[in-house]
């Protein structure tokens, strides 16, 4: 295999990996949203077991929320590996286009964007988990 085939192969193994990542984050999502109307489906045992049924959402859902930042991390990470190494001249001899582990990169060292906090606080989380925190409460506030 020469290096041309080398590097498209591995820039495509790069975005399975990445989107993957994409559909993990919109899984959790999907999940986290599928508990919540399941508990309000089921109105009628939540006014009975009110305080256990809250709190196992809330659980739940600052699971799933934490949980959607890691893979949002993980996108943005092998994403910059994927910038890196398309970037990369394919008839380098030194460059190995199947080495993915983002640990292995020195330009990812430092990266304030590829931080966990970022990911946790980013728009695109935010904007889905707060809402659904909000809803939750007041829904059951007025339960």
């Amino acid at each position: 295999m020469n290096n041309l085939d080398a590097k498209i192969a591995g820039l495509g193994f790069l975005q399975s990996i990445i989107s993957r990542m994409a559909s993990n984050s919109f899984y959790i999502k999907g999940w986290d949203l599928t508990i919540f109307i399941g508990v309000i489906a089921l109105k009628k045992d939540v006014t009975h077991y009110g305080s256990a049924i809250f709190w196992a959402l809330i659980v739940t859902s600052i699971s799933f929320f934490l949980l959607d930042a890691y893979y949002l991390q993980q996108e943005r990470i092998f994403r910059k590996v994927y910038n890196i190494l398309s970037e990369k001249k394919f008839d380098d001899e030194g460059v190995n286009f199947f080495r993915v582990n983002p640990t292995q990169y020195k330009e990812l060292e430092n990266v304030e964007t590829l931080k966990y906090t970022e990911s946790l606080f980013s728009r695109t989380i935010l904007s889905f988990h707060i809402p659904l925190f909000v809803i939750i409460i007041a829904f059951f506030a007025m339960s």
